[in-house]
């Protein structure tokens, strides 16, 4: 094994081990990766331990930090437009998803709709006015079982949840990528030789979704029901994604879009599981999670790779 292959392997190991540790702790303290507040905590300290380990292996290198951040990071004007314009590429993956999902009746924006709906109710917002007595409220009993201004309410934050994406993608989602992107698309890459060829798009891909693997097997991370195919799932759909995300970072000469993109993905893409009426054992295989995701990151791949020669 030659000295670059040592390095990617010493370093995606240490990755998995840290990971491990994290979603252990997290499963023996009884965390599930829905519904919890600690979710959060939990996915911060997971992304940004990729950094983690990128900065002691640069400390251990003796690789000067600052010099090799302002490298892998390098900003421009360049960069920034790449920054600004890599969401899209998350909502053309999601057009491509729609087109073959709505035929089929796999997305239903209504659903998703409905589930916001829910939601405000549990909240305590299942209350119309009473206009007889100004100041009063009616309790749920005694308003229609979808009240005009919650369900106006729900449709104004399902849609607005679409524009709001990006807006997250390209802030707070953003930051907590880099996390994650310091290590997969700047150590690992340069590693690599910073190319998009396909070789490089495998390996970083697969090593990628397997870093997830312990938080679908221990947490049920994206799959509930189906764990042990869903990390074969998610490690193809890693693969697709990793495509756009080196092409961008290569592109740019920085991995900043690279972090847009991947938070766009993480503000964007639950709409494919959620904006369905399909049993929920059935989401994660055949959804945005499953078949129909690879199909439409598949195809968002190669329409990239088409324009990047044209262009």
């Amino acid at each position: 094994m030659g000295r670059p292959a040592l390095r990617v392997l010493e370093f995606v190991t240490s990755t998995y081990l840290v990971a491990l540790l994290l979603d252990y702790l997290a499963y023996s303290h009884g965390l599930a990766a829905e519904g919890s507040p600690a979710v959060t905590v939990w996915g911060t300290a997971r992304m940004w331990s990729v950094a983690g380990v990128t900065l002691a292996y640069l400390i251990t290198r003796r690789v000067g930090v600052r010099g090799w951040l302002r490298e892998v990071v390098g900003l421009s004007g360049g960069a920034v437009v790449y920054y600004l314009l890599s969401p899209l590429l998350a909502y053309a993956a999601l057009g491509f998803y729609v087109l073959v999902a709505y035929p089929l009746g796999l997305f239903d924006f209504g659903a998703y709709v409905e589930l916001v709906a829910s939601r405000l109710r549990e909240g305590g917002v299942d209350l119309i006015p009473d206009s007889r007595r100004p100041g009063f409220v009616k309790p749920r009993e005694a308003a229609p079982r979808y009240p005009p201004s919650v369900e106006g309410l729900a449709q104004v934050l399902a849609v607005a949840h679409v524009p709001l994406a990006y807006v997250s993608a390209v802030t707070v989602n953003a930051l907590l990528a880099l996390g994650e992107e310091l290590g997969w698309r700047g150590y690992l890459y340069e590693l690599l030789g910073r190319r998009p060829s396909l070789a490089n798009t495998l390996v970083i891909g697969v090593c990628w979704g397997l870093w997830h693997a312990p938080a679908i097997l221990l947490l049920g991370y994206n799959y509930t029901y189906s764990r042990l195919v869903g990390v074969l799932l998610f490690t193809v759909l890693a693969v697709l994604l990793t495509y756009p995300h080196l092409v961008v970072t290569y592109r740019a000469k920085s991995i900043l879009p690279a972090c847009s993109l991947h938070g766009a993905l993480n503000a964007l893409w639950s709409l494919t599981s959620l904006a369905t009426r399909l049993p929920a054992e059935q989401r994660e295989l055949l959804l945005g999670q499953g078949l129909l995701g690879v199909l439409a990151w598949s195809a968002t791949s190669v329409a990239l790779a088409v324009l990047s020669r044209w262009c």
